[in-house]
C-alpha cells in the first residue's frame, strides 16, 4: 500500500540527551519491562509473605532457613539486575550529556550526529534493526551497551514530525522482528 503522501528526503533533530532518554532506549532495546522494578518488589513481597507464613506455622528451623536462603538468592540477583541497569544508564546518560546539544540528521546516506566535540555518519547498513517507543525512535547496531542511536522525538526540527521519520525507517530498516521482543 503505498502512501500518497511524499516520503521526506531528510528528518533532523535537535536535542540534549536526558537520562529518562536513555533508560527508555535500553529497555526498548532489550525488549524488557518498562517497570524493571516491578519484579524485584513483587519477589521480594513474595518472599516475605512465604517466611512470615512459615513463621506462623511454626515449620521447622531447618526448612525456613532452607526456604529463606533460595528465596533471597533469588532476589539479590533481581535486585541485582535492576542496579546493573541503574548504573548503565547513569554511565551513558553521563557521557550523553558530556557531549551537549546533539544535531542529528537522518537522509539517503544514514544517520549523522554532531555535538560540540564530535561528528560521526553512520550508514544505514550498520543498523539491523529499529524500535519505536511513546518518546523514541532506537536504531540498534548490536547488542552492546553503546550500540544504539536514540532519536528523542521531542526533537524532531524543522516542521518534521514522527511520521516523517517513520518514512525515513522505512525506507532503510525494518521495525523489531517480534521475535526478539
Amino acid at each position: 500500500m503505498k502512501s500518497e503522501e511524499p516520503v521526506p528526503a531528510a528528518v533532523e533533530l535537535v536535542y540534549l540527551p536526558s537520562r529518562a532518554d536513555i533508560a527508555e532506549a535500553l529497555l526498548a532495546r532489550s525488549g524488557r519491562l518498562a517497570h524493571w522494578w516491578r519484579p524485584p518488589l513483587a519477589f521480594g513481597l513474595s518472599t516475605a509473605a512465604v517466611l512470615a507464613v512459615l513463621l506462623l506455622v511454626a515449620a521447622p528451623v531447618g526448612v525456613i532457613v532452607l526456604v529463606a536462603v533460595v528465596l533471597c538468592s533469588v532476589l539479590v540477583s533481581l535486585v541485582g539486575g535492576s542496579v546493573q541497569q541503574w548504573y548503565r544508564v547513569r554511565q551513558l546518560t553521563g557521557y550523553a550529556l558530556s557531549q551537549g546539544e546533539q544535531t542529528v540528521r537522518a537522509d539517503g546516506s544514514g544517520v549523522r550526529a554532531a555535538t560540540a566535540l564530535m561528528e560521526t555518519q553512520v550508514p544505514w547498513a550498520s543498523f539491523r534493526h529499529y524500535v519505536e517507543t511513546a518518546n523514541l525512535f532506537v536504531l540498534v547496531v548490536d547488542d552492546t551497551v553503546g550500540g544504539m542511536a536514540v532519536l528523542p522525538k521531542r526533537g524532531l526540527r524543522d516542521g518534521a514530525d514522527a511520521d516523517g521519520m517513520r518514512a525515513v525507517l522505512a525506507g532503510h530498516l525494518a521495525p523489531r522482528p517480534a521475535a526478539e521482543g
